[in-house]
């Protein structure tokens, strides 16, 4: 080969060719960026509409219908999924995986906008969000202490957040738990009936009053002057002295008829910091996200070092923590990766020193491993990718590769020093040149498995990009330093003294042994190919019933040491209610010695619900998992009455987005149908062992007051519904009127009655308005109230109404509990309602389907680079019946180790088309090889195999090497990664055992087969029909 002569015979260009790749890759692993999970853009967006003070019903008609029928008709829409709520609609449009999100986001703008005039006035604008992923916070800084949380609020605003935004990399810093500034107008319902003034009189003297309004701009000739009227109150208390209206020809002002004062927007939650030192603590959070790209444990660190500065400028008594930090997992994650990936390049370069025996030869065989790994940085820099989980499992998994093409070139080589007593030249050349088509075959033949991978459909598709080119690139520079840097070594450095001793001798008796044992055991499987392909078979089908008994599941959980706790209490508790069942499960939780802190939330969602995400202590602290801690804790729920709760990992998504095992959905026309269906789902499921934590998104029951207005009387005092709904709202509820500016920043000025005058329902009855002919007019004239209970919450999917109802589980797996599910929903499902799994559930049957094309394709392509290559369309079936026969090993070992039959492990399946073929090519060549010399088939196989056989173990045994600290490993993040390295290490075992034998058996057959279609084709063609008939083997 061109290739391996050049590098022979110019090994200084060799060399620099080389030292070029690495560094660049060392250049480039300076620049990549670290992060949990591949940069991948979701295509989701977000369409969130306030609508103060308006029931989820008036919502859900006026804004989420209306919006959502604008909406529909963007192309490229996977699923509408909404939720009316008080106040809020919120609806999450997820598009096609091929759909440019900003295109999306752009066309949702633009439909939306011809809707704007149909939506109610009150409402404010839609704001369009794109949902990114990496946008999430990495950090939660907890602010707590003695003080009010009006003095947290203004402390982690103005003091702490300019200070963590001027840091490098951070990007947008949220205040949570916070209540902002307003300046609120309370009226006093008596003093404003006194003066005969209503409302309305009130917010029309503030737009009248509080203004600014521009005057153009003055020129003379040598200067210009912008003119402002400046008309706006410069303070809080300014607004008392505000005219309202005019008595009897005197001023009313505010403070006559109410008060204006500068204070904090209503709680509508309640966040708590808790550790066992300090208990638990009102608190206001920091959350802090990174920049795009921007290298997250960096950033964090960063965080941590200025955590000293950040608690010597806060006041005297106020507490500053971490609350949760995700770069904790991913920095001893990826370093756990990193510990891995060096111990199985030592473990492999350890096999093949075990092998050779030549310090050498084994120094020269391991220089792939670095060379290859570090070249492969340059490609990752290059496309933009960071050291996360899927690109780190990929260069896991190529130790145990990039070293297989340089052993295979130094053994070939080593070979012909030792047995054919060649030069270091002749050897080198001759070596390489008879193992290069091998080489290449073999990459190639990986290449046209790694490339499904990167094109698998789905988001999974898109993760695991990321993990296949990586993991392409790693062997694709390996396979250059095969032909490059290990012949030209060879050539110069390679000697054939072995090292001798006790350990290396008994070794080369049994490796001795083996091969001797291997010859004429091929040659008796030759002699009796029926036998040896009837065991073939039924080892298949002993690994068919095996992968019967494995579990299947999405991907198996790992121990990240936090978790999210979420309960709901009933629809008639306030905030303080929901906070003290909060507390009570506080009070136990941190009793719990393995819990370290949590962050809490109530009225996270609503009045009635409440959120903690706990953290734990670290993994190698605690002797209990998180998955029994999450028991422990579902535990603590069960003993608070009223309370439903959950407990599940914390969705990548943020804490807002659900993260159970079991989401399914139940879609239908009536919302009271589908509340029953739900509830009668949610009792089968409580009945059925495994589920846990069973909670639905539906929600009916809140207690409200409707109040009805008779339209005949309203009419004859000349008032209209929507100034008897806007007083009420205005109110009660309260209504935002002007802006108060103070300091470069904007405040709401909100008019609402007195604390104390709007306690009751029957407060409502109590207002009063003024007539068409001026007169003062009691509400209660014309208006009854009459209480019931409607839904908090209205949810639609694809424009449907629906609920959700949710589930983890509890000693069963998701391929379990998916037809489980189904199979009871199916039993109370009337005509016109529907179901569907979502989330998690949803993803595990899509990535089946797009996991079982890759394979598929990978096999076909596999196939075709075979076929060109050995220009042949019957060897590579010979070559590829490894495939089957390391799903053995792969089922075995996976059910032997307790592993599941996941994600992970479908994809291992894949890679094993390409890893099991190695074995294959490295006979079937060396075979053809030995047939063109004019050897006879069953002699070349016995020889090609006797003389491959170190090789073949050699390739075989360093890539289990590989991955052997994976497969081991016990370390954080383990838990996936394991099934991967367990299914590549048993596919290994199995398929390198079975495919000494039949490999060569298949081979046979296929030969026979072929000649005798050889034979057939010349007779016909030279010899008269006559002697066809009397020809050997027709005579009858």
């Amino acid at each position: 080969m061109f290739l391996t002569d050049f590098s022979i015979r110019r090994p200084v260009a060799a060399t620099m060719m080389v030292t070029a790749l690495v560094v660049f890759g060392l250049i480039g692993v300076t620049r990549l960026g670290v992060s949990l999970f591949p940069d991948v853009d979701f295509p989701m967006v977000t369409v969130t509409t306030v609508w103060e003070n308006a029931r989820p019903e008036e919502v859900d008609n006026e804004i989420t219908d209306k919006l959502e029928d604008a909406i529909s008709s963007v192309s490229g829409i996977k699923h509408i999924n909404s939720a009316s709520m008080q106040g809020v609609s919120r609806i999450v449009v997820e598009f096609e995986l091929t759909k440019d999100v900003d295109v999306a986001a752009q066309e949702l703008r633009d439909k939306i906008s011809t809707k704007l005039r149909e939506l109610p006035v009150e409402a404010e604008a839609p704001v369009i969000d794109k949902l990114d992923i990496n946008a999430q916070p990495i950090i939660w800084l907890a602010v707590r202490g003695p003080q009010a949380i009006e003095t947290l609020t203004k402390v982690a605003d103005e003091q702490l957040r300019p200070m963590i935004q001027k840091i490098q990399g951070v990007g947008e810093v949220r205040v949570g738990g916070a209540r902002k500034k307003e300046v609120h107008v309370w009226l006093d319902r008596d003093r404003l009936a006194a003066y005969n003034l209503g409302v309305g009189d009130v917010i029309s003297a503030l737009t009248r009053e509080h203004v600014e309004i521009p005057g153009g701009k003055i020129e003379s000739k040598d200067k210009e002057f912008l003119i402002r009227t400046v008309g706006e109150f410069p303070t809080p208390q300014a607004f008392n002295r505000m005219i309202v209206a005019y008595r009897d020809g005197y001023p009313v002002r505010l403070e006559e008829v109410g008060s204006a004062r500068s204070a904090r927007e209503e709680s509508v939650g309640v966040a708590r910091f808790t550790t066992k030192q300090t208990g638990g603590m009102r608190t206001v959070g920091l959350g802090i996200s990174p920049r795009s790209g921007a290298n997250e444990v960096a950033i964090a660190q960063k965080i941590r070092k200025v955590l000293p500065e950040l608690r010597r400028v806060a006041p005297e008594g106020i507490i500053i923590d971490v609350a949760t930090d995700t770069t904790i997992f991913t920095e001893k994650s990826i370093d756990e990766v990193q510990s891995q990936l060096l111990l199985g390049a030592i473990i492999a370069a350890l096999i093949i020193f075990l092998f050779l025996q030549n310090l050498r030869t084994t120094i020269i065989s391991a220089v792939a491993i670095p060379t290859s790994i570090i070249s492969t940085f340059a490609c990752m820099y290059w496309m933009g990718f960071t050291m996360n989980n899927m690109s780190m499992l990929a260069l896991v998994t190529a130790v145990g590769l990039v070293i297989d093409d340089a052993i295979v070139m130094v053994e070939n080589i080593f070979r012909h020093r030792t047995e054919l007593k060649q030069g270091a030249m002749e050897a080198a050349f001759e070596g390489s040149s008879e193992i290069a088509f091998a080489v290449v075959a073999t990459t190639v033949a990986l290449g046209g498995v790694f490339l499904p991978v990167a094109f698998m459909g789905g988001i999974v598709g898109r993760f695991f990009y990321e993990f296949a080119v990586t993991l392409a690139f790693s062997v694709a520079c390996s396979t250059f330093v095969a032909l490059t840097v290990v012949p030209m070594l060879s050539a110069r450095f390679l000697t054939v003294k072995q090292t001798t001793n006790g350990l290396f001798n008994l070794f080369n008796r049994a490796m001795e042994a083996t091969s001797s044992f291997y010859r004429h055991l091929i040659s008796w499987c030759l002699r009796h190919r029926l036998a040896v392909m009837a065991m073939a078979v039924a080892a298949m089908v002993v690994g068919g019933g095996i992968f019967t008994m494995l579990g299947k599941e999405f991907v198996t959980a790992e121990d990240e040491g936090r978790f999210m706790v979420r309960l709901e209490t009933p629809l008639s508790y306030s905030l303080e209610k929901t906070d003290s069942v909060l507390h009570r499960l506080e009070d136990e939780m941190i009793k719990v010695p393995e819990i370290d802190h949590f962050f809490s939330v109530s009225g996270y969602d609503g009045a009635n619900k409440a959120i903690a995400m706990v953290t734990l202590t670290d993994k190698k602290d605690r002797k209990r998992t998180q998955t029994e801690l999450q028991s422990v804790v579902r535990g603590l729920l069960r003993q608070l009455p009223d309370v439903r709760g959950t407990v599940s990992r914390i969705s990548p998504l943020g804490a807002g987005s659900r993260n159970e095992d079991i989401q399914f959905v139940i879609q239908g026309p009536d919302i009271d149908k589908i509340d029953q269906i739900s509830r009668q789902l949610m009792e089968k499921l409580e009945s059925t062992p495994g589920y846990v934590g069973i909670t639905r998104n539906l929600e009916i029951g809140k207690p409200e007051v409707r109040v009805k207005i008779d339209r005949a009387r309203a009419a004859d005092a000349g008032v209209s519904a929507r100034e008897v709904a806007t007083a009420v709202a205005a109110l009660l509820g309260g209504v935002k009127t002007v802006d108060f500016r103070e300091g470069g920043k904007s405040y709401d000025v909100r008019v609402r009655l007195k604390e104390n005058q709007r306690v009751l329902p029957q407060d409502v009855q109590r207002i009063w308005m003024r007539a068409r002919d001026g007169q003062r007019l009691d509400v209660s004239s014309f208006v009854t109230l009459e209480q019931g209970v409607g839904p908090n919450i209205i949810n639609r999917l694809d424009r449907s109404r629906s609920a959700t109802v949710y589930a983890n589980l509890e000693g069963k797996l998701l391929g379990e509990a998916m037809p489980e599910v189904q199979a009871l929903a199916d039993t109370i499902l009337p005509d016109g309602y529907t179901s569907a799994f979502v989330g998690r559930a949803e993803a595990f049957a899509e990535t089946a389907g797009y996991v079982a094309f890759a394979f598929i394709l990978a096999v076909a392509l596999t196939y075709m680079v075979l076929a060109a290559q050995f220009e042949s369309f019957a060897h590579p079936l010979a070559i590829m019946m490894g495939l089957p026969l390391s799903f053995i090993g792969a089922f075995g070992l996976l059910f032997l180790m307790g592993n599941s039959f996941n994600l992970f492990s479908m994809i291992a399946l894949i890679l094993l088309v390409g890893l099991a073929t190695k074995n294959g090519i490295l006979l079937i060549d060396y075979t053809r090889q030995l047939r063109e010399k004019g050897m006879d088939a069953h002699e070349a196989l016995i020889e090609a195999g006797a003389t491959r056989l170190r090789p073949i173990l050699m390739t075989a045994v360093s890539t289990i090497g590989g991955v052997l600290p994976v497969v081991l490993a016990l370390g954080v993040g383990s838990e996936s990664r394991q099934p991967m390295a367990v299914a590549i290490a048993g596919g290994m075992v199995s398929s390198t055992v079975l495919t000494l034998l039949v490999v060569p058996v298949v081979y046979s057959y296929l030969d026979q087969f072929t000649n005798w279609r050889l034979v057939k084709r010349l007779q016909h063609r030279f010899m008269a029909p006559d002697a066809i008939k009397q020809a050997p083997g027709k005579q009858a």
